[in-house]
């Protein structure tokens, strides 16, 4: 991810959340995320999520699932790219609870008791 690219994402969410005050945009470490040449509105806030805290995003461990089918292949085109990802997450899609077994954590439950 470039700074350029992070930065048309920027833009979108923030006209996407229109003139709402104090939103926050939760990213990681990429370098991307924290440059300087970012142009952020003022009422929107983005926040870092400390290092080595997977625990707080939990999506990485899916990514981690995905890249194991994905990891070490070429592929001739995008088309194929699309083809090999959607084939990767087939199963996760057809059965939400694998998704749920790797991006649970006890804590995230919003559940009232």
């Amino acid at each position: 991810m470039t700074v350029e690219s992070f930065q048309v994402f920027v833009d979108e969410f923030a006209s996407f959340v229109g003139e709402q005050t104090a939103v926050r945009l939760i990213t990681d470490g990429a370098a991307a995320h924290r440059s300087t040449r970012l142009k952020v509105r003022e009422e929107l806030l983005i926040e870092h999520l400390p290092a080595y805290s997977p625990e707080l995003n939990p999506v990485e461990r899916l990514f981690k699932e995905l890249r194991k089918e994905l990891k070490n292949r070429v592929f001739e085109s995008l088309e194929a790219i699309e083809e090999a990802v959607i084939k990767a997450i087939e199963p996760f899609l057809k059965d939400g609870s694998r998704v749920k077994k790797l991006t649970f954590y006890g804590w995230l439950d919003t559940t009232p008791t």
